[in-house]
């Protein structure tokens, strides 16, 4: 299924803009943001949490590998007269250094790519912080998905259908959809993490794990909850 990501369709990528103020809110606090510090976005999407970050008075840069999805972040900015950038980017391309008070991944957007591209991700992120900045990657808990794997589903028209890789430790799923009469197939592989496994991640590039949440409600991880969110900092 290799790069999965360049044919899926825009509208199943997008969540409701409804939904950014909250996810912006805890975003905020986990990261520890004030007004006036620098934040990636990456991937951005088109900027339903960025712009409520910009509105509390980050500076907010967004990269995303669609420049689709940039275009409108900038131009919602520019409608609200913001200060932003956007840049469409491949995630293993990015190139700062230092920049960032805070660098979030949201909502399963981490994973992927292969092991070594997963890690070039994660070591870019690092490079991208000053020191003691801090990074957030949110995906699915593993743990709590695999004890109730769910090998079909209906989700919101779509016909969702999973399959579990022991051996390369991935989530495999097509999103079937129909349009025009016709089924149109999204396929997907997304790279899993333990706690104890993001652990060595970040520290293989030098962050710290620092905090694990289970919900964007801020309650502490656990094995039960439904996401594996885990914040680290750079350390000086």
């Amino acid at each position: 299924m290799k790069d999965w990501y360049h044919t899926f369709a825009d509208d199943l990528w997008l969540k409701p803009d409804e939904v950014g103020a909250e996810e912006a809110a805890f975003i905020k606090k986990a990261l520890g943001l004030q007004r006036g510090q620098s934040v990636l976005d990456a991937p951005c999407g088109a900027g339903r949490i960025a712009v409520h970050l910009a509105h509390a008075g980050c500076k907010v840069t967004g990269i995303d590998l669609r420049q689709s999805f940039t275009d409108r972040a900038a131009a919602r900015f520019r409608a609200g007269k913001l200060d932003g950038r956007f840049f469409p980017l491949d995630l293993r391309d990015m190139d700062f250094a230092g920049e960032f008070d805070g660098i979030y991944s949201w909502l399963g957007s981490f994973g992927y790519f292969p092991d070594t591209g997963n890690m070039a991700v994660v070591r870019r992120y690092a490079l991208a912080l000053r020191p003691a900045g801090r990074l957030l990657i949110d995906q699915p808990n593993r743990e709590a998905l695999l004890r109730h794997f769910v090998a079909s589903d209906t989700i919101r028209g779509w016909t969702v259908k999973n399959r579990w890789d022991p051996r390369t430790q991935r989530i495999e799923s097509d999103r079937i959809v129909e349009r025009d009469g016709k089924e149109e197939h999204n396929r997907m592989s997304m790279r899993l993490y333990t706690p104890n496994q993001m652990k060595r991640l970040f520290a293989s590039v030098g962050l710290r794990v620092e905090d694990m949440y289970g919900s964007r409600n801020g309650e502490p991880y656990a094995r039960s909850s439904r996401r594996l969110i885990v914040v680290g900092s750079r350390q000086k």
